[in-house]
């Protein structure tokens, strides 16, 4: 029987999602929506995973899920949202139990609040259940060597117990990769970032990227830009609905129905997003809108005039600074 199961779990894995709230779900049923191959195919063109890595194909992928949640509340919001999904998904939702979560997971999804962080895993049974499986953590501000240090396994076990000549699963070093997808999951439209641990393996990495795709993009950035990147790829979703939000404000009061204005509004900052991911430089999209005694360059001159400039450039080196210490407020 164990060599039976050690075969299907060749071919197909568990995923665990510890803290299935509204990140996690948006990540879960971007999973379960989106086939295989299409992953397959999204991740070639749009990951910026270094390439040795970014190949999703032949990896032991997750079919069966496991999404753990504190509240009756939440199981319940779960459940309906799975139940918009047809064919009904192979979910199990369990409430409170993230041992058994993580004993019946090969990959684990940390995505509990970061202040969360030491009475989500730092059970001792958990803990024990997590030693070296794959962790994928999602926790703003949280870095890998706090989360080893909660763990308190940074280095392999010993002795080192073998199954059929190779090391066994708890004898092998935990592997986590930090990873900041974004809002914009729940229409598989999220930038998500991510950076190993030492111990992740290519194949780590490979399984990571090939999950993030499915809601979006990947790249791979070194840990020291992490902070960074939580802000401009994590915060901004809200900085851009304000933006919008303010054009809209301005609309109605020049005669405008706030519903049509908001969609000619985010149609048109996709539009001008789509220019910059094209290859134009957002001085050159500018540029070309801003035709020489035109209504546009006097707008331009308004919103430089309030300092908008320097007021964004400052807003995001300030979420950079708080992403930087959200770690630090563990419970």
């Amino acid at each position: 029987m164990a060599s039976i199961d050690r075969v299907n779990r060749a071919s197909s894995t568990t995923l665990t999602i510890l803290g299935c709230g509204t990140l996690g779900s948006a990540i879960l049923i971007g999973l379960l929506s989106a086939t295989p191959k299409a992953i397959d195919q999204e991740q070639s063109n749009a990951s910026s995973v270094d390439e040795t890595h970014a190949n999703g194909k032949d990896l032991p992928k997750p079919t069966r899920f496991i999404a753990c949640v504190r509240s009756s509340d939440s199981a319940e919001r779960l459940r309906r949202d799975l139940a918009s999904l047809q064919p009904p998904p192979p979910v199990m939702i369990l409430q409170g139990e993230n041992a058994r979560a993580v004993q019946a997971a090969d990959t684990i999804l940390l995505a509990c609040q970061p202040q969360d962080l030491t009475s989500c895993i730092g059970e001792p049974a958990v803990t024990d259940a997590l030693r070296g499986k794959l962790i994928i953590s999602i926790l703003a501000g949280v870095t890998i060597p706090q989360i080893e240090g909660v763990l308190g396994h940074r280095t392999p076990a010993k002795p080192a117990a073998q199954v059929n000549g190779t090391p066994s699963r708890s004898t092998r070093p935990t592997s986590i990769i930090r990873a900041m997808p974004n809002t914009a999951s729940f229409v598989r439209s999220s930038t998500t970032v991510m950076t190993p641990c030492p111990n992740a393996t290519p194949s780590d990495i490979r399984l990571v990227a090939w999950l993030f795709t499915a809601i979006g993009t990947v790249t791979q950035i070194t840990a020291t830009q992490f902070d960074a990147c939580t802000a401009l790829c994590g915060s901004t979703p809200a900085f851009f609905a304000l933006f919008v939000e303010s054009l809209l404000d301005g609309a109605v009061a020049m005669g405008l129905k706030r519903s049509e204005a908001q969609t000619m509004a985010a149609e048109t900052m996709k539009g001008a997003a789509m220019l910059i991911l094209a290859g134009e430089q957002p001085e050159a999209v500018k540029e070309k809108v801003a035709t020489p005694g035109g209504s546009t360059i006097q707008g331009l001159l308004e919103l430089e005039r309030k300092a908008l400039r320097g007021t964004v450039a400052d807003a995001l080196i300030r979420c950079t600074a708080a992403a930087s210490i959200l770690g630090g407020k563990q419970a």
